[in-house]
Protein backbone atom coordinates (compact mmCIF):
# COMPACT_ATOMS: atom_id res chain seq x y z
CA UNK A 1 0.00 0.00 0.00
CA UNK A 2 1.41 3.38 -0.99
CA UNK A 3 2.00 6.02 1.71
CA UNK A 4 -0.51 8.80 2.33
CA UNK A 5 0.64 12.40 2.02
CA UNK A 6 -1.05 14.84 4.40
CA UNK A 7 -0.99 18.51 3.45
CA UNK A 8 -2.22 21.66 5.17
CA UNK A 9 -4.13 23.89 2.80
CA UNK A 10 -2.64 27.05 4.31
CA UNK A 11 0.88 25.76 3.64
CA UNK A 12 0.43 24.48 0.12
CA UNK A 13 3.07 25.35 -2.42
CA UNK A 14 3.00 24.64 -6.15
CA UNK A 15 5.40 21.76 -5.59
CA UNK A 16 3.49 20.26 -2.66
CA UNK A 17 0.32 19.19 -4.35
CA UNK A 18 0.02 16.96 -7.43
CA UNK A 19 -0.51 18.71 -10.72
CA UNK A 20 -3.83 16.92 -11.15
CA UNK A 21 -6.21 15.52 -8.56
CA UNK A 22 -9.45 13.62 -8.54
CA UNK A 23 -10.69 15.37 -5.43
CA UNK A 24 -13.07 13.83 -2.87
CA UNK A 25 -15.02 16.35 -0.78
CA UNK A 26 -16.59 15.88 2.64
CA UNK A 27 -16.04 15.62 6.37
CA UNK A 28 -15.41 11.85 6.42
CA UNK A 29 -16.03 11.42 10.16
CA UNK A 30 -15.61 7.71 10.82
CA UNK A 31 -14.90 6.99 7.13
CA UNK A 32 -18.08 4.93 7.06
CA UNK A 33 -19.43 2.77 4.26
CA UNK A 34 -20.81 5.69 2.23
CA UNK A 35 -17.47 7.50 2.46
CA UNK A 36 -15.65 4.35 1.39
CA UNK A 37 -17.93 3.92 -1.60
CA UNK A 38 -17.21 7.50 -2.68
CA UNK A 39 -13.44 7.07 -2.52
CA UNK A 40 -13.54 3.71 -4.30
CA UNK A 41 -15.60 5.27 -7.07
CA UNK A 42 -13.18 8.21 -7.36
CA UNK A 43 -10.22 5.85 -7.59
CA UNK A 44 -11.89 3.75 -10.29
CA UNK A 45 -12.73 6.90 -12.24
CA UNK A 46 -9.13 8.12 -11.90
CA UNK A 47 -7.77 4.81 -13.14
CA UNK A 48 -10.05 4.87 -16.16
CA UNK A 49 -10.03 8.55 -17.11
CA UNK A 50 -7.09 10.38 -15.49
CA UNK A 51 -4.35 7.81 -14.76
CA UNK A 52 -1.80 10.61 -14.34
CA UNK A 53 -3.84 12.23 -11.53
CA UNK A 54 -3.75 11.51 -7.79
CA UNK A 55 -6.75 10.59 -5.65
CA UNK A 56 -7.00 13.26 -2.98
CA UNK A 57 -9.39 14.07 -0.13
CA UNK A 58 -10.20 17.61 0.98
CA UNK A 59 -11.58 17.86 4.51
CA UNK A 60 -11.19 20.11 7.53
CA UNK A 61 -8.36 19.69 10.03
CA UNK A 62 -10.92 20.29 12.79
CA UNK A 63 -14.63 19.57 12.35
CA UNK A 64 -16.70 22.72 11.62
CA UNK A 65 -18.95 21.78 14.54
CA UNK A 66 -16.15 22.61 17.00
CA UNK A 67 -16.42 26.25 15.91
CA UNK A 68 -20.12 26.37 15.08
CA UNK A 69 -21.21 24.59 18.30
CA UNK A 70 -18.29 25.12 20.71
CA UNK A 71 -20.33 24.34 23.84
CA UNK A 72 -21.57 20.96 22.60
CA UNK A 73 -19.99 19.80 19.34
CA UNK A 74 -21.02 16.37 18.08
CA UNK A 75 -18.60 13.69 19.22
CA UNK A 76 -16.23 12.13 16.69
CA UNK A 77 -16.36 8.59 15.39
CA UNK A 78 -12.58 8.39 15.08
CA UNK A 79 -9.51 10.45 15.85
CA UNK A 80 -7.72 12.40 13.13
CA UNK A 81 -4.94 9.81 13.10
CA UNK A 82 -7.42 6.98 12.64
CA UNK A 83 -9.28 8.90 9.94
CA UNK A 84 -6.10 9.33 7.93
CA UNK A 85 -5.30 5.63 8.26
CA UNK A 86 -8.78 4.65 7.06
CA UNK A 87 -8.67 7.07 4.13
CA UNK A 88 -5.38 5.50 3.07
CA UNK A 89 -6.89 2.02 3.32
CA UNK A 90 -9.73 3.15 1.05
CA UNK A 91 -7.35 4.30 -1.66
CA UNK A 92 -6.72 7.99 -0.99
CA UNK A 93 -3.19 9.12 -1.84
CA UNK A 94 -3.34 12.67 -0.53
CA UNK A 95 -5.35 14.30 2.24
CA UNK A 96 -5.57 18.08 2.18
CA UNK A 97 -6.55 19.51 5.56
CA UNK A 98 -8.25 22.91 5.50
CA UNK A 99 -8.78 25.32 8.39
CA UNK A 100 -12.51 25.92 8.78
CA UNK A 101 -12.12 29.15 10.74
CA UNK A 102 -10.20 30.80 7.90
CA UNK A 103 -12.61 29.56 5.22
CA UNK A 104 -16.01 29.85 6.90
CA UNK A 105 -16.72 33.26 5.31
CA UNK A 106 -15.55 32.24 1.83
CA UNK A 107 -18.35 32.37 -0.73
CA UNK A 108 -19.19 29.12 -2.43
CA UNK A 109 -18.06 30.62 -5.74
CA UNK A 110 -14.63 31.55 -4.39
CA UNK A 111 -14.31 28.19 -2.68
CA UNK A 112 -14.96 26.44 -5.98
CA UNK A 113 -12.63 28.64 -8.02
CA UNK A 114 -9.77 29.39 -5.63
CA UNK A 115 -9.68 26.32 -3.41
CA UNK A 116 -10.86 23.44 -5.56
CA UNK A 117 -9.75 24.44 -9.03
CA UNK A 118 -6.66 26.59 -8.42
CA UNK A 119 -5.42 25.41 -5.03
CA UNK A 120 -6.12 21.69 -5.25
CA UNK A 121 -5.62 21.28 -9.03
CA UNK A 122 -8.85 19.32 -9.37
CA UNK A 123 -9.53 17.69 -12.73
CA UNK A 124 -12.58 15.87 -11.36
CA UNK A 125 -14.63 16.06 -8.16
CA UNK A 126 -16.44 13.51 -6.04
CA UNK A 127 -18.92 14.25 -3.25
CA UNK A 128 -22.00 12.95 -1.50
CA UNK A 129 -25.56 13.93 -2.37
CA UNK A 130 -25.80 16.18 0.71
CA UNK A 131 -22.42 17.92 0.45
CA UNK A 132 -22.52 21.62 1.35
CA UNK A 133 -19.74 24.21 1.23
CA UNK A 134 -18.98 27.93 1.32
CA UNK A 135 -20.37 30.71 3.51
CA UNK A 136 -23.60 29.67 5.26
CA UNK A 137 -23.31 26.29 3.47
CA UNK A 138 -24.93 27.77 0.37
CA UNK A 139 -22.89 25.69 -2.06
CA UNK A 140 -24.47 22.46 -3.32
CA UNK A 141 -23.36 19.72 -5.72
CA UNK A 142 -25.69 21.16 -8.35
CA UNK A 143 -24.10 24.62 -8.10
CA UNK A 144 -20.65 23.06 -8.12
CA UNK A 145 -21.47 21.23 -11.33
CA UNK A 146 -22.72 24.45 -12.93
CA UNK A 147 -19.71 26.47 -11.75
CA UNK A 148 -16.78 24.25 -12.70
CA UNK A 149 -16.23 22.54 -16.06
CA UNK A 150 -15.17 19.31 -14.39
CA UNK A 151 -16.59 15.81 -14.15
CA UNK A 152 -18.57 15.50 -10.91
CA UNK A 153 -19.05 12.07 -9.35
CA UNK A 154 -22.13 12.42 -7.17
CA UNK A 155 -22.58 9.60 -4.69
CA UNK A 156 -26.29 9.12 -4.13
CA UNK A 157 -27.84 8.31 -0.77
CA UNK A 158 -26.83 4.91 0.58
CA UNK A 159 -29.38 3.24 2.84
CA UNK A 160 -29.09 0.27 5.15
CA UNK A 161 -32.09 -1.21 6.95
CA UNK A 162 -34.30 1.53 5.54
CA UNK A 163 -32.27 4.51 6.81
CA UNK A 164 -29.54 6.71 5.37
CA UNK A 165 -25.98 5.78 6.29
CA UNK A 166 -24.63 8.80 8.16
CA UNK A 167 -22.29 9.73 10.98
CA UNK A 168 -25.27 11.05 12.97
CA UNK A 169 -27.04 7.70 12.74
CA UNK A 170 -23.91 5.84 13.81
CA UNK A 171 -23.52 8.09 16.88
CA UNK A 172 -27.12 7.37 17.84
CA UNK A 173 -26.60 3.62 17.52
CA UNK A 174 -23.45 3.80 19.67
CA UNK A 175 -25.32 5.75 22.34
CA UNK A 176 -27.90 2.95 22.45
CA UNK A 177 -25.31 0.18 22.68
CA UNK A 178 -26.32 -1.19 19.27
CA UNK A 179 -22.69 -1.81 18.46
CA UNK A 180 -23.11 -4.41 15.74
CA UNK A 181 -25.46 -2.16 13.78
CA UNK A 182 -23.05 0.76 14.17
CA UNK A 183 -20.15 -1.41 13.00
CA UNK A 184 -22.10 -2.50 9.92
CA UNK A 185 -22.58 1.14 8.94
CA UNK A 186 -18.96 2.00 9.69
CA UNK A 187 -17.70 -0.94 7.66
CA UNK A 188 -15.26 -1.68 10.47
CA UNK A 189 -15.55 -2.06 14.26
CA UNK A 190 -15.83 1.09 16.36
CA UNK A 191 -12.31 1.47 17.70
CA UNK A 192 -10.09 3.65 19.82
CA UNK A 193 -6.37 3.82 20.59
CA UNK A 194 -5.13 4.92 24.02
CA UNK A 195 -2.32 4.41 26.47
CA UNK A 196 -2.80 1.89 29.28
CA UNK A 197 -2.73 3.79 32.56
CA UNK A 198 -2.20 2.83 36.17
CA UNK A 199 -5.60 2.69 37.88
CA UNK A 200 -6.88 1.48 41.22
CA UNK A 201 -6.47 -2.20 40.30
CA UNK A 202 -10.20 -2.74 40.75
CA UNK A 203 -10.31 -5.47 38.12
CA UNK A 204 -7.39 -7.30 39.69
CA UNK A 205 -9.08 -7.17 43.10
CA UNK A 206 -12.13 -8.83 41.51
CA UNK A 207 -10.12 -11.57 39.84
CA UNK A 208 -9.97 -10.12 36.30
CA UNK A 209 -6.96 -7.79 35.83
CA UNK A 210 -7.82 -5.11 33.30
CA UNK A 211 -6.14 -2.55 31.05
CA UNK A 212 -7.32 0.89 32.14
CA UNK A 213 -7.69 3.53 29.39
CA UNK A 214 -9.21 6.96 28.95
CA UNK A 215 -11.08 7.72 25.74
CA UNK A 216 -9.41 10.27 23.42
CA UNK A 217 -10.80 13.78 23.84
CA UNK A 218 -13.87 14.44 21.73
CA UNK A 219 -14.39 10.80 20.74
CA UNK A 220 -17.90 9.35 20.81
CA UNK A 221 -18.45 7.28 23.96
CA UNK A 222 -20.55 4.17 23.41
CA UNK A 223 -23.32 3.34 25.84
CA UNK A 224 -22.02 2.51 29.29
CA UNK A 225 -21.88 -1.21 29.75
CA UNK A 226 -20.01 -4.40 28.99
CA UNK A 227 -18.90 -5.47 25.51
CA UNK A 228 -17.13 -8.34 23.86
CA UNK A 229 -14.16 -6.64 22.22
CA UNK A 230 -10.85 -7.30 20.57
CA UNK A 231 -7.53 -5.75 21.56
CA UNK A 232 -4.45 -5.36 19.41
CA UNK A 233 -1.14 -5.44 21.29
CA UNK A 234 2.13 -5.31 19.35
CA UNK A 235 0.38 -6.56 16.24
CA UNK A 236 -1.35 -9.52 17.94
CA UNK A 237 -5.14 -9.61 18.38
CA UNK A 238 -6.74 -10.88 21.59
CA UNK A 239 -10.35 -11.60 22.44
CA UNK A 240 -11.40 -9.36 25.30
CA UNK A 241 -14.13 -8.12 27.61
CA UNK A 242 -14.47 -4.33 27.97
CA UNK A 243 -16.39 -2.24 30.47
CA UNK A 244 -17.29 1.35 29.63
CA UNK A 245 -18.47 3.39 32.58
CA UNK A 246 -17.80 4.77 36.05
CA UNK A 247 -17.80 1.59 38.22
CA UNK A 248 -20.73 2.55 40.49
CA UNK A 249 -20.46 -0.57 42.66
CA UNK A 250 -16.82 -0.25 43.73
CA UNK A 251 -15.96 3.46 43.37
CA UNK A 252 -18.69 6.11 43.35
CA UNK A 253 -16.17 8.85 42.51
CA UNK A 254 -14.50 7.11 39.57
CA UNK A 255 -14.11 8.93 36.28
CA UNK A 256 -15.45 7.53 33.04
CA UNK A 257 -13.03 5.14 31.39
CA UNK A 258 -12.71 1.82 29.60
CA UNK A 259 -11.35 -1.23 31.41
CA UNK A 260 -10.54 -4.30 29.35
CA UNK A 261 -9.70 -7.86 30.31
CA UNK A 262 -7.69 -9.69 27.64
CA UNK A 263 -8.37 -13.40 27.34
CA UNK A 264 -5.20 -15.45 27.20
CA UNK A 265 -2.84 -12.51 27.74
CA UNK A 266 -0.07 -12.62 30.33
CA UNK A 267 2.17 -9.58 30.47
CA UNK A 268 2.57 -5.93 31.41
CA UNK A 269 0.57 -3.42 29.36
CA UNK A 270 1.28 -0.27 31.38
CA UNK A 271 2.48 2.55 29.14
CA UNK A 272 1.60 0.72 25.91
CA UNK A 273 -0.83 2.24 23.42
CA UNK A 274 -3.30 -0.46 22.48
CA UNK A 275 -6.33 -0.61 20.20
CA UNK A 276 -9.71 -1.66 21.54
CA UNK A 277 -12.47 -2.58 19.05
CA UNK A 278 -16.04 -3.04 20.27
CA UNK A 279 -17.75 -6.07 18.74
CA UNK A 280 -20.81 -7.19 20.71
CA UNK A 281 -23.07 -5.71 23.38
CA UNK A 282 -23.45 -7.86 26.52
CA UNK A 283 -25.24 -5.74 29.13
CA UNK A 284 -25.69 -2.19 30.46
CA UNK A 285 -23.73 -0.77 33.38
CA UNK A 286 -25.31 -1.86 36.65
CA UNK A 287 -24.95 -1.20 40.36
CA UNK A 288 -24.67 -4.34 42.47
CA UNK A 289 -25.48 -4.87 46.15
CA UNK A 290 -22.01 -6.24 46.88
CA UNK A 291 -18.63 -6.96 45.33
CA UNK A 292 -19.50 -10.64 45.47
CA UNK A 293 -22.57 -10.05 43.30
CA UNK A 294 -20.44 -8.05 40.87
CA UNK A 295 -17.83 -10.81 40.70
CA UNK A 296 -20.54 -13.36 39.93
CA UNK A 297 -21.90 -11.17 37.13
CA UNK A 298 -18.41 -10.67 35.71
CA UNK A 299 -17.99 -14.42 35.38
CA UNK A 300 -21.33 -14.55 33.55
CA UNK A 301 -20.16 -11.72 31.28
CA UNK A 302 -16.94 -13.58 30.57
CA UNK A 303 -18.82 -16.76 29.69
CA UNK A 304 -21.06 -14.81 27.29
CA UNK A 305 -18.00 -13.23 25.67
CA UNK A 306 -16.38 -16.64 25.21
CA UNK A 307 -19.57 -17.93 23.59
CA UNK A 308 -19.54 -14.96 21.21
CA UNK A 309 -15.93 -15.57 20.19
CA UNK A 310 -16.57 -19.30 19.73
CA UNK A 311 -19.21 -18.30 17.17
CA UNK A 312 -17.21 -15.38 15.73
CA UNK A 313 -13.50 -16.35 15.81
CA UNK A 314 -10.99 -13.51 15.57
CA UNK A 315 -8.43 -13.40 12.80
CA UNK A 316 -4.93 -12.03 13.20
CA UNK A 317 -4.24 -8.85 11.22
Amino acid sequence: MSPLSCLLLSALSPAAIPKKTVLCLGNFDGVHTAHRALIRRARAFRDASFPEASVAVLCFAEPPSVILSPSAPPSLLCTQEDKLARLRECGAEYVILADFASLRDTSWQEFADRILLEGCHAVALACGFNYRFGRNALGTPELLHERLPLPLLLEEEIRMDGETVSSTRIRRLLSLGRIEEANALLGTPFTFFAEVLHGKALGRSLGLPTANQNFPKGLCIPRHGVYASSVTVDGKVYAALSNVGVHPTVDRNAALNCETYLLGFDGDLYGKTIRVSFLHWIRPEMTFASKEALMEQMQTDLALAKTFFAEHPLTQE
